[in-house]
């Protein structure tokens, strides 16, 4: 009975056994199946998408093209620029034909001609504005800084900085005895605080105005004008520098808002008197820091006045905002205006570069705002 017992148990131990090792032998052997096809299958996924990528590469011999799609200030853009490999680090072409619009690789659009959008938004837009947002406001739309990828702009925080203060002449400037004019001004529009801010310092000081704005002075052409062969700007310049000193109010106070006036007065030699964003010395590098006379350290237009008095009777004391003429401007390198000035490639070349890097805002531009400039942020009551 015993023995028949132990029969039993061993049949059935047996039996469990050969069930046991079956089981086992079917998971093995399809887990290895599936590894290895998994395998196989990641293994040609690695190859496609490698040679995919290469192929990418090796087929990006063309230039990256940005098309100039917008007018600019109602203006046709016509413009024809290409640079190889070696002249820019990607081979780069920049184009107002419309008619490649499926070969871009991005669009411009200027802010003032925000109506003109590109067909489609499967590259970047890059917004372009030289213009502050007071009097551009579609910079303060959400909706419409979302479409864009790249900022080109007078800020210098921007993408592609482009400013239009450009680099000053270093050259010596018309002696200090030989200036037989004070302060000139030369403002076209005749925005309220700073034409109140320049009336109230014409009470203490002698100021030969120009310009369109509280006009006093003949001997200047208009704005668009020109005289003698040479546009406003040239006159102007030319004008100033026989003044001691030249009124640079910009328009408005947005940060990093600094134009063109100021790159004049420089150039001149006639100390620039500045009413601008707090972010000027930003674009005073070096030697340039001295150069500029900020109303902001100023109480009041009479103060400014009394200290404008005080540098035309001491030669010595003005020439000091002059020093940076004989001296240069000393060592401006890694200075974002320093770059503008001297860039290593082209701007254009730049925004190729960045396109082919895939260096874009991928949510879209955040707005520009800035209030409008108000009389109590000078200081000065209107009519006083």
């Amino acid at each position: 009975m015993a023995t028949k017992s132990f029969a039993l148990m061993f049949l059935f131990c047996l039996t469990l056994l050969t069930i046991l090792l079956w089981q086992l032998e079917i998971h093995y052997f399809t887990e290895e199946n599936v590894s290895t096809e998994a395998r196989k299958n990641h293994t040609t996924k690695s190859i496609r998408e490698y040679n995919q990528n290469n192929l990418l590469v090796s087929n990006q011999t063309k230039p990256w093209l940005i098309i100039f799609w917008s007018t600019y200030f109602q203006q046709q853009v016509d413009i024809q620029l290409a640079w190889k490999k070696g002249e820019c680090p990607v081979p780069c072409e920049v184009t107002g034909n419309k008619s490649r619009v499926t070969d871009a690789n991005g669009f411009i659009v200027h802010a003032r001609d925000a109506h003109m959008l590109p067909p489609t938004e499967s590259v970047p837009w890059i917004l372009l504005t030289q213009e502050n947002p007071v009097y551009t406001p579609v910079l303060t739309n959400p909706a419409f800084m979302s479409r864009f990828k790249l900022l080109r702009s007078y800020r210098l925080d921007s993408d592609f900085p482009d400013p239009t203060f450009f680099m000053p002449e270093v050259a010596p400037p018309v002696p200090f005895k030989d200036k037989d004019g004070l302060i000139i001004a030369a403002f076209s529009n005749c925005e309220p605080v700073r034409i109140e801010y320049m009336r109230q310092l014409m009470k203490f000081i002698q100021i030969d105005s120009y310009g369109a704005c509280l006009k006093n002075k003949q001997g200047l052409v208009e704005i668009y004008g020109y005289q003698n062969g040479k546009e406003f700007r040239e006159a102007k310049t030319e004008l100033a520098r026989k003044y001691k000193f030249s009124l640079v109010f910009f328009n408005q106070d947005c940060d990093y808002f600094v134009d063109a006036q100021l790159s004049h007065a420089l150039h001149a030699g006639s100390v620039p008197v500045v009413m601008s964003t707090i972010k000027l010395d930003e674009f005073l590098p070096g030697n340039l820091r001295r150069a500029v006379i900020k109303i902001r350290d100023f109480k009041s237009p009479q103060h400014l006045a009394d200290y404008l008095k005080y540098l035309s009777s001491n030669e010595t004391e003005y020439n000091k905002y002059l020093e940076w003429k004989w001296k240069g401007f000393g060592n401006i390198s890694g200075t974002i205006i320093g770059d503008f000035w001297m860039p290593k490639y082209p701007i254009y070349c730049q925004m190729c570069v960045a396109l082919s890097e895939g260096r874009i805002h991928k949510e879209g531009l955040k707005t520009i705002s800035c209030n409008s400039r108000r009389f109590e942020d000078w200081g000065i009551t209107k009519g006083a």
